[in-house]
């Protein structure tokens, strides 16, 4: 394989890898209105209707998200 061809593959590969990071921070932003209000539940009811290997990065983000707010206390010392 000649260089150019090598530097084409690796500009290709880091475009794409640019374009999922950005998808995926859309998709974090969008599902942040779910993470801890009552909709929460009505969207992981919808997602139940789905299979798993559909639905796993949405539910991979929002129980990040959930993770993410119940991490701000401290209960090692009793503050929530």
């Amino acid at each position: 394989m000649t260089l150019a061809a090598r530097m084409l593959i690796a500009r290709a590969q880091a475009a794409s890898r640019k374009a999922a990071r950005r998808r995926r921070a859309e998709l974090e932003r969008e599902l942040a209105g779910y993470a801890g209000s009552a909709a929460r539940g009505d969207f992981e009811a919808i997602l139940d209707r789905y299979p798993p290997g559909t639905t796993h990065e949405l539910r991979s983000v929002l129980a990040r998200q959930a993770m993410a707010a119940h991490e701000t206390g401290f209960p090692a010392i009793g503050r929530t």
